[in-house]
């Protein structure tokens, strides 16, 4: 599901789901009542310095006709679009904001079709025409539930601002794919999503089984994503580790299936193996890393339970 702030549209249903969950406004999400719209200078100003400091950050959504109470969405709050309409919101952001944002939506909502209550939602996208100045001749930024003024440092950093990729780790399965006599075999797969906003294609995975004692054995074979997979041990033979490189360029929003093996247990260890192993998957790419650590003994009782219930069916 996108973000709040990322979506391609929004109507009164995403309003009220706002209020009735009482959503927090946060570095991306800012709620303004009625009396945020008027044609006061003070108001303008205050309009500019919001949708800079959100253009300035990691973009977001400003909604003209909610009140807060706690920073939380409280109720609507509508604005008469007759008087301020669409076009005169445009012009007072692109007349007070210095560089223009470029990608910034504006999405008017009629409660019931009823112009005289209007809600507007601004939606302003990570700009890379930064750093925008406001009205007054500063530069803001999102700090929690407030835009404030940015140190001299903050500035310069914006200066030549690139879009990057950001890789986690979406999900992994383990499934158990074959009973055997003496041993149960196990498929593992971890998928790789790119929430960046540019393709990656320098990324590596890997996957560190620790705690490892006879009766487990890893192979694989080679399907899917990448073909160039590794083993090693070490650790004193405690540690596996099984990678995965020379992935395929993953897209924005695109899911890659990057490691996919499989691993056998001896049933008579199965129990004690399944106690003290842990696992650790890692994603190294270009801009960092993600990484998530699991213990088998926290999924040892659905592994065991789904063992009984297949032998069972047999």
């Amino acid at each position: 599901m996108k973000d709040l702030h990322k979506l391609d549209n929004y109507d009164i249903n995403f309003i009220n789901s706002l209020i009735i969950n009482e959503i927090e406004e946060s570095i991306h999400i800012d709620f303004k009542a009625s009396g945020a719209l008027t044609k006061a200078e003070a108001k303008r100003k205050e309009v500019s310095k919001d949708v800079a400091a959100f253009a300035n950050s990691d973009g977001g959504i400003i909604i003209y006709g909610i009140s807060e109470q706690n920073h939380k969405a409280f109720e609507t709050s509508f604005i008469d679009g007759n008087i301020y309409t669409k076009e005169w919101l445009e012009q007072i952001i692109n007349s007070t904001v210095n560089r223009n944002i470029e990608g910034l939506k504006i999405f008017p909502i009629r409660y019931n079709g009823n112009i005289c209550e209007t809600i507007y939602v601004v939606q302003i996208p990570v700009s890379l025409n930064t750093p925008h100045q406001s009205r007054d001749k500063r530069f803001y930024k999102r700090y929690n539930f407030e835009s404030v003024p940015m140190e001299e440092y903050e500035i310069r950093q914006l200066y030549g601002r690139k879009l990057k990729s950001e890789l986690i780790i979406d999900k992994y399965s383990i499934r158990i794919q074959e009973l055997q006599k003496f041993k149960t075999k196990f498929l593992f797969e971890t998928n790789i999503l790119n929430t960046g906003e540019i393709p990656e294609k320098d990324y590596k995975v890997n996957v560190y089984f620790d705690n490892i004692a006879e009766g487990i054995d890893f192979f694989w074979d080679i399907k899917g994503s990448g073909t160039n997979y590794e083993y090693t041990i070490f650790n004193q033979g405690k540690t596996v580790k099984l990678s995965n490189s020379n992935l395929p360029t993953i897209y924005p929003n695109e899911t890659v299936n990057a490691l996919r093996f499989n691993f056998v247990i001896d049933n008579d260890k199965i129990d004690t193996l399944l106690e003290n192993l842990e696992f650790r998957i890692l994603v190294f790419y270009s801009n960092g890393e993600d990484i998530m650590i699991e213990k088998f003994m926290d999924i040892k009782q659905k592994i065991l339970d789904r063992i009984i219930s297949l032998r069972t069916n047999e």
